[in-house]
């Protein structure tokens, strides 16, 4: 609203298909026919984004999106306060499922998968813990777990979000890491617009500096986390969590859900958890030929 007050145009339903450079400046085509001409084009349209590529710009690998599935559960046994995960190869394979209390006897349950039928996956979960809950309403989606592309601006053109695979890897979140960076982006297009030439793409590149910045390392650590993670037989998960089970205090204290690197590093260093790094390394090994 405030944005709109200032003078800017909001075009509801509308997406851009296609970023162009031409003679006479940057054009956005949008999905209505229509051509946007700009000094600085933000691009946070999100996962499978193409127009980063229009821009010559590396795209996340797109292969790394799982199809996800959530209901919206009422008449549900009463919960807690607490929100619930479940792992493992039959509930889903290479990632998980959760249950986010919603009410006293509500809450979003869902999963996002590898591989395998997501509704069925889902269907069976919620029939095996919530046998006489009713299914309020369904929504389909896509998890990304790629990490982010090496270089996020091109002269008058930043990608940011999802688009930018500004997400954690660990768990497809990107709701602070997104807020964050699209506040810098926002700060150095303004910037960017207002000048030109080299100073102009001066902010642009600023942009990219700064979210690495802060986000960089703990996206680095993320990454070598899910892929240790996404590959793990159900065993070597169970053994895994017993370690994590007795560390638990550590990890409530030391832990944060938007900067995880450093609690995996701690972890990462327990010896016991050491010790099953060469089950680790058979089960990535088997779930490459697998």
């Amino acid at each position: 609203k405030q944005a709109v007050a200032a003078g800017v145009e909001l075009r509801a339903r509308t997406r851009a298909s296609k970023f162009e450079r031409t003679s006479d400046g940057d054009l956005l085509t949008l999905t209505d026919g229509s051509k946007v001409a700009g000094k600085v084009v933000i691009d946070a349209s999100g996962a499978g984004s193409r127009l980063p590529e229009q821009a010559g710009l590396q795209t996340p690998d797109w292969a790394q999106i799982l199809p996800g599935l959530q209901y919206e559960l009422v008449d549900m046994k009463e919960q807690s306060d607490l929100v619930e995960l479940f792992f493992g190869a039959k509930r889903a394979p290479g990632f998980f499922a959760w249950s986010i209390p919603t009410g006293k006897n509500s809450a979003r349950v869902g999963l996002a998968s590898k591989k395998g039928n997501v509704k069925k996956f889902l269907d069976d979960l919620v029939k095996e813990q919530w046998p006489k809950a009713t299914i309020d309403a369904t929504k389909s989606g896509s998890v990304l777990v790629a990490g982010p592309i090496s270089r996020c601006w091109s002269p008058g053109f930043i990608v940011v979000g999802d688009a930018a695979g500004q997400v954690k890897q660990t768990t497809g979140g990107g709701i602070v890491i997104g807020g964050y960076c699209g506040k810098l982006a926002g700060i150095a297009a303004a910037s960017a617009a207002a000048h030109s030439g080299v100073e102009s793409e001066g902010f642009l590149r600023n942009y990219d500096t700064q979210w690495r910045e802060k986000f960089s390392s703990d996206l680095r650590k993320m990454g070598l986390a899910r892929k240790l993670f996404a590959g793990l037989s159900d065993e070597t998960l169970d053994r895994l969590f017993s370690v994590l089970r007795d560390n638990v205090s550590e990890i409530e204290a030391e832990g944060d859900m938007d900067f995880q690197g450093k609690i995996i590093t701690r972890m990462l260093k327990k010896r016991k958890v050491a010790t099953l790094l060469p089950r680790v390394a058979t089960d990535a090994i088997k779930a490459i030929f697998s």
